[in-house]
């Protein structure tokens, strides 16, 4: 919006000598008569409106009302009513009556009010109604066009308005009376435009719940209770803006674990389709038998290996709620974690990890015999994944009143500030395009343990391994 400032000396009605702006008037020192008043029924507006008009008939004071059509029948009834003669104030040119939406439209010019389009239009109505009044008298201008604007949703543009009602008001005498429903700022975002708004009025009146009251304590209580409602709101605010953040971050971890499963999911189906794809080349060789099955024991671990993946998702779901059902069953713990080395073995192997395994005593409890095993596995499957090249040991110890299974390795380590990290879902101590896998091994297995009403915990240094020890009572409650 491009518009010019007036002179100090440009007091003159009509004058229409400007100077260039270096800034809008909002927030300046206002000398005008120029007063908000906030509502939140329409009804209170019109009481409002009715004063202002009464008043200014009185005193024999010019009057200029642009209200919105509904606003405008219910004043002229109000006022016949009241005896006021509105045909014969309007005749004689002390009562203007405009729309507010005909009115704006006129000045506004790429969505914008315009100053010298407002100057003529606004400006020659008040000329007029200066022409018919007395000399000295004080122009009364009501206006809802700034209104309109908030009700369109452009509150920032009802800023710019107000400044040029403010400059409106250097070149003519008025005495300008502006409304706004408070509604229309009842967002977090519109809190700016509410205190321009209230920078550009040289009075600010407060809804009709403050003025209505008249007893001082009536106002005080209000007043404190306005203040405890914005701590509210304003807590409130900050509570959903941490909400929205933790929201994005769990959007950004959701986006990196798709990344990183579709990875890991696709590295053993393209091994098995590659394994798949030989078969026919390795069976029309002369060792086409041995050669075949050597395909067929890599596509056969390709496939465990995604079935495992595919397993770790499914029950990652399953467990996301923090319920997880356990089957209950009178078992030897150390029978338990022997067949799960055993299975291991190949594993193992491949990563070039022996194991040595002290479980040789029974540990009766009760347990759910499938979840354990899947507890001592994840530890085994970490174990080889961070301790590669080194030994594995796992221990099963009977205490009074716990039993102990203890799974250590020889590998990198863990730092202390990540040792509780690791345990929360698609959470890793180290970057995922070092070591493979989806960072739910661990998350699983202690969701698992504590199901049974154990804890899991680690005890590590950076560079000396780690021991993940999980203490299950024998019978959980």
């Amino acid at each position: 919006m491009v518009r010019t400032m007036p002179p100090p000396d440009a007091a003159t009605p009509g004058s229409t000598h400007r100077q260039p702006a270096t800034e809008p008037p909002v927030g300046h020192s206002l000398a005008q008569d120029h007063t908000v008043q906030f509502y939140e029924d329409e009804a209170f507006v019109i009481d409002i409106v009715e004063a202002f008009i009464t008043g200014g008939l009185e005193r024999g004071d010019p009057l200029i009302i642009i209200a919105q059509a509904s606003h405008r029948e219910q004043l002229v009834a109000r006022l016949m009513t009241a005896g006021v003669d509105t045909a014969a104030a309007i005749s004689r040119g002390q009562l203007t009556l405009l729309d507010a939406r005909e009115t704006l439209a006129r000045f506004m010019v790429g969505g914008r009010p315009d100053w010298e389009r407002f100057r003529q239009i606004v400006g020659a109505v008040i000329e007029h109604t200066l022409a018919a009044a007395r000399p000295g008298t004080k122009v009364r201008a009501y206006g809802e066009m700034v209104d309109v604007l908030c009700l369109d949703g452009m509150p920032d543009v009802a800023v710019e308005l107000e400044s040029l009602w403010n400059d409106l008001s250097v070149l003519y005498p008025l005495s300008l009376l502006c409304t706004y429903a408070i509604g229309h700022f009842g967002q977090a975002e519109r809190a700016r435009p509410f205190m321009d708004v209230c920078k550009a009025h040289a009075h600010v009146i407060p809804t009709e719940r403050y003025t209505r009251l008249t007893a001082p304590e009536e106002k005080l209580r209000e007043v404190s209770l306005l203040q405890q409602r914005a701590q509210a709101l304003e807590a409130e605010v900050q509570q959903r803006q941490q909400a929205e953040r933790d929201l994005r971050d769990a959007l950004h971890q959701r986006d990196e674990f798709l990344a990183l499963a579709s990875h890991e999911l696709k590295t053993p189906l393209t091994a098995l389709q590659l394994q798949l794809q030989s078969l026919p080349s390795a069976a029309a060789r002369k060792d086409g038998g041995e050669r075949l099955l050597e395909r067929l024991d890599k596509a056969i671990r390709q496939t465990e290996r995604l079935a495992t993946h595919i397993d770790g998702l499914l029950d990652v779901s399953r467990l996301g709620d923090g319920q997880v059902p356990l089957m209950l069953e009178a078992h030897d713990l150390s029978r338990l974690v022997r067949d799960t080395v055993a299975r291991a073995m190949t594993s193992a192997a491949e990563a070039d990890c022996p194991i040595q395994l002290r479980a040789d005593l029974p540990v009766e409890g009760v347990w759910d015999p499938l979840r354990i095993q899947q507890v001592v596995g994840n530890l085994l499957v970490n174990a080889f994944k961070y301790g590669r090249g080194r030994p594995v040991e796992v221990r099963v110890e009977g205490a009074p009143d716990h039993a102990r299974i203890t799974v250590r390795d020889h590998g990198i380590g863990i730092a202390a500030e990540h040792q509780e990290r690791i345990f929360h879902r698609f959470e890793r101590a180290v970057p995922s395009s070092a070591f493979g896998g989806l960072g739910l091994g661990l998350y699983a297995a202690r969701q698992v343990v504590v199901a049974h009403g154990g804890i899991l915990r680690v005890e590590s240094e950076p560079g000396h391994g780690a021991a993940f020890i999980v203490e299950l009572p024998y019978r959980p409650q």
